[in-house]
């Protein structure tokens, strides 16, 4: 599969739907051409937009072969995180705005982006000269992102591994149902420029860190469920019921994968997705790497008590995760789950939950964590007065 959110289904461009009457091909026969070729009706191999005008134009190609008015561009990765991998930087990509939160969103005639006031000065300055208009979320007369895109038209449309069911919540109270899209049309513009998808090791995290085992959290997690699975794809969630860290996202301690809650867990983990190589020794390499580094995970697992299933994270899917969950209420919590992974879950099926049982459990520190934190606290302290002692004594210099 490929290396989209979620390694859900095929390329964008290969889903095209007849047109509707909300996008007239006739009048803008410019939107339906590749914008460097003009080959019509779609992009090109070759189509690698770097500036912000020809990338929105790209985008508005695929939004007409879809039958799109508008299409939302989130911040957030197929694990609704704040802080992201270079490779998830889409809106950062398409917009030139590099806060950590933001949402931009192209419609058939403009562009803007939401972002709240830590950034305004910040975006007011990337997107000047671009064609997205800054949208001040929360001040007064600015229109939310529901009402901008009702002044659109009705088919908005979103990539579903990046769309969280409260995202599509709060469209659909205003009267809107969000599109969604199997490949993220920003993935397909981005094209061979994107950077690679992270795929480090875990690293296990030991007991006398986290002061809990795994088989006790998963026991623990099991009985608020009461006989429901739960799916989680909070990946600070995962990295806490695993005992388990990454470093998949810069200055998170965090790793790409899924989990599943059932009468057992079963994870799938991006670094045991298998990497294509140029030739057979590296290939045997890398396949031998993912070897032994699901060996050394069963191994952590079995110390802590317990037998985990370990998968291929492009294993993942909706219908992978209906099957997990089958015969079960499913357990999903609405800030982070996504249309994608609920896409073959009966929403009779459907628990949905503000905070899941992992994300209650994590907020209550036992003592060997709260050690920790007061051992980090204490070295963050030093660095900081060791650094303010060195810009003292550079001041004292008087500029040298």
């Amino acid at each position: 599969m490929s290396d989209v959110p979620g390694a859900f289904a095929a390329m964008a461009l290969q889903q095209q739907q007849p047109l509707d009457n909300a996008v007239d091909a006739s009048s803008r026969p410019e939107d339906l051409s590749c914008p460097c070729c003009f080959r019509p009706g779609k992009l090109c191999d070759s189509f690698s937009p770097e500036e912000a005008p020809m990338k929105i134009r790209g985008l508005r190609v695929l939004m007409a072969s879809h039958g799109l008015d508008a299409y939302i561009v989130p911040s957030g990765d197929a694990h609704s995180s704040e802080y992201v991998a270079p490779c998830d930087e889409r809106r950062a990509w398409l917009t030139g705005f590099t806060g950590s939160a933001g949402t931009a969103i192209v419609s058939m005639k403009e562009a803007a982006l939401w972002t709240d006031g830590r950034y305004f000065n910040q975006a007011s300055t990337q997107l000047e000269g671009s064609p997205f208009t800054l949208m001040r979320q929360h001040e007064p007369g600015v229109l939310d992102m529901p009402e901008w895109c009702l002044q659109q038209g009705s088919k908005i449309g979103i990539c579903g591994g990046l769309c969280t069911l409260q995202f599509s919540q709060n469209f659909r109270e205003k009267g809107l149902e969000l599109v969604p899209i199997a490949t993220d049309f920003v993935d397909v513009i981005w094209g061979s420029r994107r950077p690679k998808v992270p795929r480090n090791p875990c690293l296990e995290q030991p007991l006398a860190l986290t002061g809990e085992s795994v088989k006790s959290k998963l026991e623990r997690v099991k009985k608020e469920l009461n006989g429901s699975a739960l799916v989680l794809n909070a990946l600070d969630q995962i990295c806490w019921l695993t005992n388990l860290r990454g470093c998949d996202v810069e200055c998170n301690p965090v790793f790409f994968a899924y989990a599943v809650v059932t009468d057992e867990l079963t994870l799938y983990l991006r670094c045991l997705d298998r990497e294509l190589c140029g030739n057979g020794l590296e290939q045997h390499e890398s396949d031998e790497r993912i070897a032994v580094l699901k060996a050394t995970l069963l191994e952590h697992f079995r110390s802590e008590g317990l037998a985990a299933n370990l998968l291929p994270y492009s294993s993942f899917d909706a219908a992978e995760c209906a099957q997990r969950c089958s015969g079960r209420k499913v357990a999903l919590e609405k800030a982070t789950s996504t249309l994608a992974m609920a896409a073959a879950i009966p929403e009779e099926r459907r628990v949905l939950v503000d905070c899941s049982p992992v994300e209650i459990f994590k907020a209550v520190k036992n003592d060997v964590e709260i050690a920790g934190l007061r051992k980090a606290g204490r070295r963050d302290c030093a660095a900081l007065v060791g650094f303010y002692g060195w810009l003292e004594t550079r001041l004292g210099r008087g500029g040298e």
